[in-house]
């Protein structure tokens, strides 16, 4: 434990720089931690991630035992929502419980992050519109850009170190967002809330990080998997807009309508009973089982949908989470909460 405990400490203060440098991630740092992250998620422990039809990691992860498990909604540049999940002592009585960052480098613990690393969104509106601006004029001024872009980069280069500091207790799923390249395709839609968001981030990256970072996070993003499962419950991005099967996620990278499935569906989009066909593919006939995502935004700290069979997390301006650690006694008024420390 007390190794854990130092090398949780070592690890967190190496994030925390990150966040508190006033700059962009050095390009030559964010090639090493991409390079890091880009062979954990493709060559992942055995029995974590099984192979698809390509023999290469597929799209659903088996999670190994663990005493509790941490979901995190989406994260959209919130490098601090992250420290803080990272340094969060949750509820329990387990003598040995500290902060999340030493269980799952202990193996007692994992955190499940839903996806959605970039793009501020609401919460950095006008700065998209200042940014517009500099956009339409190439970039020969670019410090609202430049600030958004340290937020997701740096959100991005701690997301690569827990990878390969944890493969197997750190999981980072794709969402919609995970589309650097603005590509209609793939099961990925050119992006646009506010402004042009998808464009501007990927032109940004080409003329300030070049095309060696460009690719690189093109390829850690087509290596993501897209769903988690425990003994009593799945997480994916998005509902699933239809029933799934464990088939269907394996091979998700061969059937672009998978990850279309699971990362871009709106609420009220999905078919009837989606969410409880794909649990009971994936968990078979056990009850209470249930499909934890985020997506869209809640105007609480959840919402249930699908006859309480798909629990939405998403609170763009709040901290809040998901703890499990044992679903037959979950409860989401007690067990999905705001970090207040």
């Amino acid at each position: 434990m007390a190794q854990s405990d130092s090398r949780g400490r070592e690890l967190y203060n190496r994030l925390r720089k990150i966040l508190k440098d006033p700059g962009i991630i050095p390009p030559g740092e964010l090639i090493q931690v991409l390079n890091a992250a880009l062979y954990s998620v493709s060559s992942p422990a055995p029995g974590i991630r099984p192979l698809d039809e390509r023999g290469v990691p597929g799209g659903l992860v088996e999670l190994p035992q663990a005493e509790y498990r941490i979901i995190v909604p989406d994260l959209h540049g919130r490098m601090d929502f992250l420290l803080k999940v990272l340094r969060h002592r949750p509820p329990g009585d387990y003598p040995a419980r500290g902060p999340v960052l030493s269980d799952v480098l202990a193996g007692r613990a994992q955190i499940i992050c839903v996806g959605d690393a970039f793009h501020s969104e609401s919460r950095g509106r006008q700065r998209w519109q200042q940014a517009m601006e500099e956009f339409i004029d190439g970039f020969k001024r670019h410090g609202a850009m430049d600030q958004e872009m340290r937020e997701n980069l740096g959100l991005l280069a701690m997301i690569c170190i827990l990878q390969d500091a944890a493969p197997a207790g750190f999981f980072f799923l794709k969402g919609n967002h995970e589309n650097i390249a603005n590509e209609e395709g793939e099961g990925n839609h050119p992006f646009r809330k506010f402004v042009y968001e998808g464009d501007m981030v990927k032109r940004w990256v080409q003329q300030f990080m070049g095309e060696e970072i460009f690719r690189m996070i093109y390829e850690w993003e087509k290596a993501l998997p897209l769903m988690t499962r425990a003994e009593d419950f799945l997480v994916t991005h998005a509902e699933p807009a239809r029933v799934l099967s464990e088939d269907d996620v394996i091979n998700a990278y061969l059937r672009p309508g998978v990850i279309h499935s699971l990362t871009w569906v709106d609420n009220g989009q999905a078919e009837e009973y989606s969410a409880e066909g794909t649990l009971s593919n994936f968990l078979g006939s056990r009850d209470g089982g249930r499909i934890f995502g985020g997506h869209r935004p809640v105007s609480g700290r959840y919402d249930l949908r699908q006859q309480g069979r798909y629990v939405q997390i998403n609170t763009p301006n709040r901290h809040v989470i998901a703890y499990v650690d044992d679903m037959k006694n979950f409860l989401p008024e007690q067990n999905i909460y705001e970090i207040q420390d």
